[in-house]
């Protein structure tokens, strides 16, 4: 309907209710201008005229749609299906509706059924937009497995589909496949070199698949056509920064503090490169900067005491940790500081007090669970230590030296079955590993599986290993 016929029937709507009468109008009309306050962001007087027509034309599906979107847009799920379930009549945008439901709702085997009833239904003609719709729904619902195969289903009756492309590249990400991802998102630069979403979205990926040197090359190309970008240009800094060029990472960093000095958050990043540089007073000098922008907090504290122990000045970084765990007696990084302060400095007892403060808000957190093993080798408690080690072996159970460390605990222990269990779980060539630690044999190529086993169970001298393990 035109702007003018539109602006019409607004005026008519709000004569009536300013008069306080209940104007007529056809389903049309009502859904023409329910449109128009939902593109007005007035919801709120959307669903009353929403309402208003259905209590004329309660059969309209348009109306009835649009009342289940809202729905939708509420969170109010089981309501939307209601509403449609009392319309028999195809329609595509019902039938979208229903299967957002059922995906919201964890309802999967209902979501497919009615997807394999909306492909039966829908013309071939069209069917690249059915099955890309289905894959936004299912991104939406976090069903990403699902979501790849319908894109690429789409992507078959229509190749170059970016909108699509660009939404199977960010499901491959989502089930870090980034390989795919990152085939896809180059896919849509040779159909549109000049996307400057995909490059930015290119560098990312490169970012986390640590290929950093494209991941620079990206951003460079993202950076042609729009040069200004603060948030590329701290994207290629950071990366620059992981690929060794820290330098050059602090030069864009200083450009822009020069073009915004407001930016605090520069200086945080500034203080992680001159840090990674050994130069910590300058991250200090850079740290001291942000404080006095911002103001004192956790975060800060965090950051400052962390640089004061990679400088080797316990006292100071305990000075300011203690005040940190003060205000926020939970935070995991100020409690894993004050431990490595302690244990550094040979107090065993001190440093396990300060992991286990945390441990069961974060009983997953590999780093602590190594620091609870090792303080507990440390003070010769070795049940304990195969303990958490055994956690960690749950986080990561192809970790060659987390397998060596629980065999020597166990054979320590005097374990024996356990011992034997945890060899179980060695590869030939890892056990051949485990037994150069105790061991310096001449011809390690004589020796089978089963020799190996029988010399570890008879090498007492492990006992001594634990003495010189490293932290």
């Amino acid at each position: 309907m035109p702007d003018k016929d539109i602006s019409t029937l607004v005026k008519r709507y709000k004569q009536a209710l300013e008069s306080g009468k209940n104007a007529y109008f056809d389903a049309d009309e009502f859904s023409d201008l329910a449109d128009y306050f939902d593109q007005q962001d007035d919801l709120d007087t959307a669903r009353k005229v929403i309402d208003a027509g259905l209590a004329i034309h309660p059969n309209n599906t348009p109306l009835i749609v649009k009342k289940a979107k809202l729905a939708v847009y509420d969170g109010e799920y089981e309501l939307a299906l209601s509403l449609l379930d009392g319309s028999t009549e195809y329609d595509f945008d019902l039938y979208l509706l229903r299967i957002e439901c059922y995906l919201q709702l964890e309802q999967y085997a209902d979501a497919f059924r009615y997807s394999e009833e909306l492909l039966e239904k829908e013309d071939t003609e069209i069917l690249d937009n059915v099955f890309a719709e289905l894959g936004f729904l299912h991104v939406e619902a976090d069903c990403f497995k699902e979501a790849v195969l319908y894109f690429n289903e789409s992507l078959k009756y229509d190749p170059e589909n970016i909108e699509v492309l660009s939404d199977l590249a960010y499901a491959h990400e989502m089930l870090s496949d980034f390989e795919s991802a990152i085939q896809t998102t180059n896919k849509i630069l040779d159909i549109e070199p000049y996307t400057y979403e995909a490059w930015i979205n290119l560098g990312k990926l490169y970012s986390l698949t640590e290929e950093y040197e494209k991941a620079i090359d990206a951003f460079d190309f993202a950076l042609t056509i729009k040069d200004s970008d603060t948030n590329v240009l701290k994207l290629k800094a950071h990366c620059l920064s992981l690929s060794g060029r820290v330098e050059e990472a602090i030069e864009i960093f200083k450009e822009l503090l020069r073009n915004d000095e407001k930016d605090t958050s520069i200086y945080f990043l500034l203080s992680e490169c001159y840090e990674s540089l050994e130069m910590y007073d300058e991250a200090l000098h850079c740290l001291a900067q942000y404080e006095k922008a911002e103001g004192e907090s956790v975060e800060l504290l965090t950051k400052q005491a962390y640089v004061y122990l990679e400088k080797g000045d316990y006292k100071k970084a305990m000075s300011i940790a203690e005040k940190g765990i003060r205000e926020s007696p939970y935070s995991l990084d100020l409690n894993m500081i004050a431990g490595e302060i302690e244990f550094d400095q040979q107090n065993y007892k001190e440093a396990e007090i300060y992991f286990l403060s945390v441990y069961n808000q974060n009983q997953d957190n590999f780093q602590l669970l190594d620091r609870l093993a090792m303080v507990y080798i440390k003070e010769e408690d070795y049940q304990q230590a195969a303990y958490y080690t055994e956690k960690l072996l749950e986080l990561d159970a192809d970790n060659l030296a987390i397998k060596q460390r629980l065999a020597l605990l166990y054979f320590e222990l005097g374990d024996e079955m356990e011992f034997n269990i945890i060899l179980d779980q060695f590869t030939d060539k890892e056990l051949m590993t485990l037994f150069e630690l105790m061991y310096t044999p001449q011809s390690p190529e004589n020796f089978d599986r089963k020799m190996l086993i029988s010399y570890l169970n008879k090498a007492r001298e492990a006992r001594t290993l634990f003495k010189n393990l490293k932290h």
